[in-house]
């Protein structure tokens, strides 16, 4: 594996994990009452899910080109 893709597939890991949790951060916000971090929380779903895509296609044109 180049050091590009195991970057490229060491960050789309981290993200997916960061993912994994991010509805509970949003949940306890919501149970806490504070609505200004729920907001922050969403977007910032909202952000790592596109960097996510991102990552995803990247490491997709990394298998079809052979780089691996």
């Amino acid at each position: 594996m180049t050091d590009n893709c195991y970057n490229i597939t060491k960050q789309l890991a981290k993200k997916l994990e960061f993912l994994s949790h991010v509805a509970k951060y949003i949940e306890d916000a919501r149970t806490a009452g504070d609505s200004k971090a729920e907001a922050a929380w969403i977007q910032i779903r909202t952000d790592e899910e596109r960097h996510a895509g991102l990552l995803r296609d990247l490491l997709i044109s990394e298998v079809k080109g052979n780089k691996l």
